[in-house]
């Protein structure tokens, strides 16, 4: 009986199957957690941080442009959600604030935040064919809020952020201040300018 009503309903059953699968999937790539939507709503409270070590973690969005280990680098400057500009050196395996090398360095958020500057990916690469090469139109020039890289071999990459897109969240960036090539981000790398000295001492 139950065998004649499976033959005699199998593309039926077959579907409500393929279905049900499908809506797992889909719950399930719903519920997987994305960083840059998790940085796009950030509301300023005070497990920010939290939020932002999270992210870090979480792979990001398509092909690398920058992929290095935290270990290898000597020293990094970033603009923080304060505007200021910070710079940290490693001192052994310790990190160090030059400016005030007796502050207290919250080692384990700063890896956290290196991973969003050592794991660096593109979505999407802008040729940028005017004349000058500017990347004006996407936020991107000499004066834009940069990343800086240093290995230690002493060379330095140079992350220059532009505009975010409003609506998906995306983040142009240039490299080395070559802005004749924009690239796009999902959104990830915004984070970093998010944390504030604050969040990187103890």
């Amino acid at each position: 009986m139950m065998k004649k009503f499976i033959s005699k309903n199998y593309k039926g059953i077959f579907l409500a199957l393929a279905i049900v699968l499908l809506i797992v999937v889909l719950i399930i790539t719903f519920n997987s957690k994305n960083p840059a939507k998790m940085i796009q709503n950030l509301d300023g409270s005070d497990e920010q941080a939290e939020v932002l070590d999270e992210a870090s973690e979480i792979e990001d969005e398509g092909e690398n442009v920058i992929l290095l280990d935290n270990e290898e680098v000597y020293s990094f400057q970033i603009t923080d959600s304060n505007n200021i500009m910070l710079t940290f050196e490693r001192d052994g395996n310790d990190w160090v604030y030059p400016d005030d090398p007796t502050i207290d360095i919250n080692e384990e958020r700063i890896e956290k935040l290196l991973n969003y500057i050592t794991d660096v990916r593109f979505v999407d690469v802008i040729v940028n064919d005017s004349e000058d090469g500017d990347g004006d139109e996407y936020g991107l020039n000499q004066d834009s809020p940069v990343y800086t890289i240093k290995d230690a071999n002493g060379y330095s990459t140079f992350i220059s952020i532009g505009k975010t897109d409003d609506k998906t969240g995306q983040v142009y960036f240039a490299l080395n201040y070559d802005f004749s090539t924009v690239y796009v981000n999902s959104g990830k790398l915004a984070g970093v300018n998010k944390y504030a000295i604050e969040d990187l001492i103890q």
